[in-house]
């Protein structure tokens, strides 16, 4: 029976079980878990390991177990509230106790179906779902509905109607190897003719008395129509094949299965103490007593002749020695905790804890060490720790800074090469050379012969006019080219040398810019062609007769005998289009897009959409005209880089402006969230504290019958209520925090005793406005009588060290001829419980008696943002 359970109970909890193996890993587990139930065990104690089932198999089953466990207790804990219900007792659990939830419903719902019952109402079903519709329809008509386990939240509006789960037709095939019957609540498994069921209930094996010739097993042959197979059985493309369950193998004929005897092939899994015994489909491991004078060998698991070895010790038949037994190498899996390995030592065995691992003293399980939580991690300052299995990982949450990048394999900030990347920012006329998180910019040297140009930023070549070269800081100097070169005039020229060239002049005595040629006549002198005139630079030469004259190409102009450049861009500032910026070039200009802009080719700008380019920022991107600009989620800010976004402390970011929780607040990454103290409860903002009036709700309790249940702030309080004799406790009246004792019979004229007797609870904070009247008490109005009031306290207790008691001084009394106000004119420092009494003495001729209040004040300590 317990094994349908099982299967029942897997399916309702929608868990897949092997194709056509019902006793496999997951009917093994829950077997077990419903065992741990039996006993009240609290379904999260189970010892850690599971008999039968494989190590890879041991976490997969303990969760079984415990899912099985706990179904089951609901089932139990459901029968015993309907069990209450029906006896007429209170639904009254602990909530500590597991499944008290499934008790109460239960109970609830039962006393619901018994009260329809007694007023003759409908039994029809309240439609709140299961397992509360079939509590009511049973308790309102007597009636038990089969399915007790089905727990899918069915309709059921008529009570003949049994919620049965048909096994058969969810897992067709697989239930049973032949047929597979449905039955309320269950199944059960038939054969064809010509075979009998096993024992397991659900497999079949051919009668010795018919012989059946299936042929091959491929040929004419169907799973669902005539299958030839013994237990599984699975349609190809060639015809069937057929297989077996687990703890059975084919035989030769290919079609009927054979038990393994998993104790003579040595795949069975017994503690070393124990031995194997095989049974039909599976084995069982029992512990083997010897009889007295011998014990059990482990390693050929047989009772042998006892050497008094000591425990841990074998003994060796060759050497008569008694020698150390290495159970980690004997017993295999000897130590089956996850992360464990068994460590041999002279007699003995430990099993040990992987590295990042301790052992758990009562589960002796074990468990993963939280470094992080521990503080053992050696991350450093501005990274954090994440706790892994068997370790622990850092994480840097500190930004690098500018200059660094993240690298996701070693969480170091590694150093941009800003040169090598030609991010840097140089100039012209300066190297850049990279430095750790950073680049500095040095000028360039130029090399001798050059000279450094401002215009380029480059060491350009020093280009001296005819007739100069450049020395060695790059100055342009003359060549004398009347020692240099001797040929330079004719035989009737003298050579002069002059700055920059030279001249040869005539024996014939010719005008300026004249010479003799070879025929003794005066000719022009081209200067331009000859190149002794003195036009420097970029100046062009104009020869005329007699002279030359010099001037500046296209875009340039003539200052101080040079070509200097116009910079037409300086000029105008129209001179390119509004998108654009003028960029000034030797003898001319160009116009190029602004930053944020590029060219369309025909001489206008479009916008560069930045926002394209991937992770330009952290959280959300906003494009503009040349520009754009980073924005964070709500609950981020932008940081100082502003691109990356950093979460808002809302915390203490907000303190200032007042709480940003009634309790505590719990700073989150991109928002908050707020927390209450015991006894307080979050509101509907979810920011502020609601006080939770355990009184009203049914969660306090009180161990007296005589005690009354007070609300305070943050908690209750159960004060003794007991009325002296000849009184009685009158029902409480609109307000639940007084309670009145009222004196039996009639009062007697002349009497001088109590004549009545009033408890009366308050509570407050500390912080409560002063001063505030907390309670009066009135007479009758009678002229013949006469009233006098008396207040004192009866004990003052503070409920933390260093709280001053309340004494008199705190409150003050204010009588007329009827009536006296208590109040409170100075604050009572909380936590504390503080008891006055209050007299109101009443004489006269025929009346005398002493009406008696006593006040207990609760002052508590709560915040003032509580509600």
């Amino acid at each position: 029976m317990k094994y349908f359970v099982c299967v029942i109970l897997l399916l309702s909890l929608n868990i897949e079980l092997s194709l056509g193996d019902l006793n496999d890993v997951l009917i093994k587990c829950c077997h077990e878990g419903l065992d741990w139930s039996i006993d009240d065990n609290r379904c999260d104690r189970h010892p850690g390991y599971v008999a039968n089932v494989s190590m890879e198999d041991q976490s997969s089953c303990l969760s079984i177990v415990e899912l099985c466990c706990i179904k089951d207790v609901l089932v139990k804990r459901c029968a015993k509230g309907k069990e209450n219900a029906l006896d007429g007792m209170m639904c009254a659990i602990r909530d500590s106790e597991q499944g008290s939830e499934q008790y109460k419903e239960c109970c609830i719902c039962c006393q619901l179906g018994l009260l329809a019952r007694s007023q003759g109402l409908s039994c029809r079903s309240p439609n709140y779902g299961a397992p509360c519709d079939n509590m009511f329809l049973e308790c309102c008509t007597g009636q038990v509905l089969a399915d007790i386990y089905n727990a899918t939240g069915t309709d059921q509006s008529d009570v003949d109607v049994v919620n049965d789960r048909d096994e058969c037709a969810l897992f067709p095939g697989q239930i049973c190897s032949h047929r597979c019957v449905n039955t309320p609540g269950s199944f059960r498994c038939e054969c064809r003719q010509g075979y009998t069921l096993n024992q397991d209930g659900r497999t079949c094996q051919e009668s010795k008395d018919v012989n059946t010739d299936y042929g091959n097993v491929n040929d004419g042959y169907s799973c669902e129509e005539n299958s030839p197979c013994e237990q599984r059985c699975t349609n190809t493309d060639l015809g069937v094949e057929c297989n077996c369950y687990e703890g059975y193998k084919l035989r030769s004929d290919g079609r009927s299965c054979e038990d393994v005897d998993e104790c003579a092939e040595g795949s069975f899994k017994c503690a070393p103490t124990q031995e194997c015994v095989n049974t039909l489909g599976r084995y069982t491991c029992h512990t083997t007593q010897c009889q007295t004078g011998y014990v059990y060998n482990p390693i050929n698991r047989r009772c042998e002749e006892s050497y008094d070895c000591d425990r841990g010790f074998g003994f060796n038949s060759v050497t008569r020695q008694c020698e150390d037994i290495d159970e980690c190498t004997v017993y295999e899996n000897i130590c089956v905790g996850v992360y464990q390995f068994c460590r041999n030592f002279n007699g003995s065995y430990t099993c040990e804890c992987e590295e990042g691992f301790q052992l758990n003293s009562d589960t002796r399980q074990c468990e993963d060490i939280n470094e992080c939580g521990l503080g053992i991690d050696t991350c450093r300052v501005g990274e954090r720790c994440d706790n892994t299995i068997g370790s622990y990982s850092c994480r840097r949450f500190r930004h690098c800074g500018t200059g660094y990048t993240l690298d996701e394999a070693t969480q170091r900030c590694l150093d941009h090469d800003e040169c090598l990347l030609g991010t840097h920012n140089c100039g012209r006329g300066y190297d850049c050379v990279n430095v750790q998180g950073s680049f500095k910019c040095e000028v360039k040297q130029c090399a001798e012969g050059s000279r450094f140009n401002t215009a380029t930023g480059e060491c350009d070549r020093v280009q001296c006019a005819r007739g100069l070269r450049p020395d060695r800081i790059g100055n342009c100097i003359d060549i004398n080219e009347c020692k240099e070169y001797t040929t330079v005039c004719n035989k009737y020229q003298q050579c002069i040398n002059t700055i920059g060239s030279y001249q040869c002049r005539s024996l014939i005595n010719c005008g300026n810019g004249y010479e003799t040629n070879e025929n003794g006549r005066c000719t022009d002198i081209d200067e331009c062609s000859t190149g002794v005139h003195r036009c420097a630079g970029e100046q062009q030469c104009i020869n005329r007769q007699g002279s030359y004259f010099c001037q500046c190409p296209r875009g340039y102009r003539f200052i101080n005998n040079l070509c200097e450049d116009v910079d037409e861009c300086a000029y105008s500032a129209a001179i390119c289009p509004l998108q654009s910026k003028c960029e000034n070039t030797p003898g001319s200009y160009v116009c190029t897009c602004k930053d944020g802009l590029e060219s369309d080719g025909r001489g206008g700008c479009n916008d560069v959409d930045e926002c394209t380019t991937r992770n330009i920022c952290h959280h959300k991107c906003i494009n503009n005209f040349g520009s754009y600009f980073c924005t964070c989620n709500r609950g981020y800010q932008l940081s100082v880089d502003q691109r990356t976004c950093e979460d808002i402390d809302e915390c203490n970011q907000f303190a200032g402006r007042g709480r940003v929780c009634g309790g505590r607040c719990v700073n989150t990454p991109g928002s908050f969230t707020c927390d209450c103290p015991d006894g307080w409860k979050k509101a509907r903002d979810g920011r502020a504290c609601e006080d939770i009036d355990e009184c009203s709700d049914g969660t306090a309790y009180c161990p007296s019958r005589d005690s009354t249940c007070v609300n305070t702030r943050g908690g209750y309080k159960c004060p003794l209520v007991q009325c002296p004799e000849g009184f009685v406790k009158t029902i409480p009246g609109g307000q639940q925090n007084s309670v009145r004792c009222k004196q039996v019979g009639m009062y007697k004229a002349n009497s001088k005793g109590l004549i009545s007797l009033s408890y009366n609870f308050l509570t407050f904070p500390t912080n409560i406005i002063i001063p505030t009247p907390l309670f009066s008490m009135t007479g009758a109005k009678d002229s013949q009588r006469d009233y006098r009031w008396e207040l004192k306290i009866v004990s003052a207790r503070p409920l933390a060290p260093g709280i001053p008691r309340a004494t008199d001084s705190n409150f003050e009394l204010t009588q007329t001829n009827n009536q006296a106000v208590v109040t409170l004119k100075k604050r009572i420092r909380g936590p504390q419980d503080v008891i006055l009494q209050l007299l109101m003495k009443i004489s006269s001729e025929k009346f005398n008696g002493i009406a008696e209040s006593k006040i207990y004040l609760y002052v508590t300590d709560g915040p003032s943002t509580f509600r």
